[in-house]
């Protein structure tokens, strides 16, 4: 297995070259996005339609930092395939053939869990949550939501669920490297389920058992998911 060698000097350049592909990307989706930004802002007041309320702002600037924030974000997202390829191809000099071959494999993987948890997080989880957050705040005080911090709350939140998603990907990737195993994971197996159900009780306070159920129930799959590939890895490589 043949490793390619790079001075630190190359790595830099090597560095700079996908820092600026990546920050391209993000700039050219977000002037994409910043045009028809209008169109994305009436999606996003979706959640908070029924309760009536309207977005304000406090300063002068607010509008239209407001809607560069949502271009920005936006364009995060849709071109974090894009980023997360340029990881790689930084990553790829360094790791064995093998090792490269599984990495670009899993760009699409990671591209498709990432984007289900920020639909998941954004048409069930959010809901719920700006309906808790709203019904709690407004029992002594009346609301006035800032259009700058609705849209960085919805932002921030949406890519934490993206994140979330990744989880098995990474306990797989531990497994292969032989940092985790299957008998850990099903040791913790019943601290993940607790937790989960805490973090979907914080959320989701007000919700119903079955979207309880339904919003907690992707954690929980992914997890038994990781366990039973690392496991099938762990008797391929016992095999071998």
């Amino acid at each position: 297995m043949e490793t390619t060698e790079m001075s630190v000097v190359d790595h830099l350049h090597e560095l700079r070259k996908r820092i600026i592909i990546s920050l391209i990307g993000i700039l050219f989706m977000t002037i994409l996005v910043y045009n028809q930004v209008h169109v994305l802002i009436e999606i996003l007041m979706i959640p908070i339609s029924k309760f009536q309320m309207k977005l304000v702002f406090f300063k002068l600037t607010d509008g239209f930092v407001s809607r560069l924030e949502v271009s920005l974000i936006t364009g995060l997202i849709i071109t974090s395939p894009i980023t997360i390829y340029q990881i790689l191809a930084f990553l790829r000099p360094g790791l064995k053939k093998g090792e490269q071959t599984l990495l670009y494999k899993n760009v699409l993987i990671i591209s498709v869990l990432f984007a289900l948890g920020v639909v998941f997080g954004f048409f069930l989880v959010l809901p719920y949550s700006l309906g808790f957050l709203i019904s709690y705040g407004n029992s002594y005080l009346k609301p006035a939501l800032s259009g700058i911090m609705y849209f960085n709350f919805i932002g921030i939140f949406c890519l934490y669920t993206g994140l979330i998603f990744l989880f098995p990907y990474v306990l797989v990737v531990l497994g292969k490297t032989s940092l985790i195993n299957s008998k850990l994971l099903r040791k913790y197996r019943k601290y993940v389920i607790i937790g989960a159900f805490m973090v979907e009780g914080l959320f989701l306070p007000g919700a119903g058992l079955l979207t309880f159920a339904t919003a907690a129930a992707p954690i929980l799959i992914f997890y038994e998911a990781s366990i039973w590939i690392i496991y099938f890895n762990e008797r391929k490589k016992g095999r071998d």
